[in-house]
Parts: C-alpha cells; sequence; structure tokens
C-alpha cells in the first residue's frame, strides 16, 4: 500500500484510542506518582485515606512502570499507525496487549483485595464499564489490525 493512501477508519479510531491512552496514562499514572492526593482529588485515583496505606505505594509504583514503559510505547504506535507503518502495526499489538493485561489485573487484584479484607474502594459501576470497554475496544482492535495486516506490510522492492 502507498503510503499517501487514505488511512482507514478503523485505524483512525485505534489512534485516538492511543491518544486518549497517552492522556490518561501520562495524567493519571504519572500524577500519581508525583502527586497522589491531586490526582485523586481530580478522580484518576482513589483517593489515600479509603486505602491501605499499602495500595497507596502498590499504585504509585504501577504508575511509575506505567509512565516508564506503556507511555513510551503508545507514542510510538500513534506515530507508526499515523504514518501507516510496520513498527505502529508491532507496537500497537504491544500496547493492545498490555490493554488487555492491566484491565485483567485490575480487576483480579480488586477481586482478591476485597476477599482479604483490605481497606479500599470496591469498583463502582463506571469504573467497570470503563474497563470493559478498554477491554472489549483492545479486542476489536487486535482483530481489525489482524484483518488489515497486508497494509502494513510493504510491496516488495519498496522501502
Amino acid at each position: 500500500m502507498s503510503h499517501q493512501t487514505r488511512r482507514p477508519l478503523g485505524i483512525t479510531f485505534i489512534i485516538g484510542f492511543h491518544i486518549l491512552n497517552i492522556i490518561f496514562w501520562t495524567i493519571g499514572q504519572g500524577g500519581s506518582v508525583v502527586d497522589y492526593d491531586t490526582v485523586a482529588q481530580w478522580g484518576f485515583v482513589d483517593p489515600r485515606e479509603t486505602l491501605d496505606p499499602v495500595l497507596v505505594a502498590v499504585n504509585r509504583g504501577i504508575g511509575c512502570a506505567d509512565v516508564i514503559i506503556g507511555v513510551p510505547l503508545f507514542i510510538i504506535a500513534l506515530i507508526g499507525l499515523w504514518r501507516m507503518r510496520f513498527y505502529g502495526f508491532a507496537f500497537t499489538w504491544m500496547v493492545l496487549g498490555i490493554s488487555f493485561y492491566w484491565t485483567t489485573i485490575a480487576w483480579v487484584k480488586q477481586y482478591f483485595i476485597l476477599q482479604a479484607g483490605v481497606k479500599s474502594l470496591p469498583f463502582d459501576i463506571g469504573t467497570h464499564f470503563m474497563l470493559a470497554f478498554v477491554f472489549l475496544f483492545s479486542l476489536w482492535a487486535s482483530w481489525y489490525l489482524f484483518k488489515k495486516r497486508e497494509t502494513f506490510y510493504p510491496a516488495s522492492g519498496s522501502e
């Protein structure tokens, strides 16, 4: 496919997903590392007083790893998809894998925290909907990229 060919609508949706993730991971996860209480006031993380102190430390550690690993991967995926390059395809599959993983971890972690009686807030319905959206969108996007995989393989002899 010529790189001047129009970008498919599905790819545009995936690019939008990447942009949202970059914004929310930087503000929510990165912000929780820098100033947990302010980010909690914005509603990105649970307020410190509603959690066992260990969970605050765990959340900050996860936030740090997400910013160090996740945000750069989303940026590379975004640039690659925007330019309709193979590396965008490959990095998008990486971040979709992270999206499957973190949503599943969130639900499973919540289950075990509540079962153990650790001081925490149960997820509200909005959080469950957001997690389900990210999981299902990632599932759809993985299928879509597989379906459109030939779009990202340059014709022999080009590039």
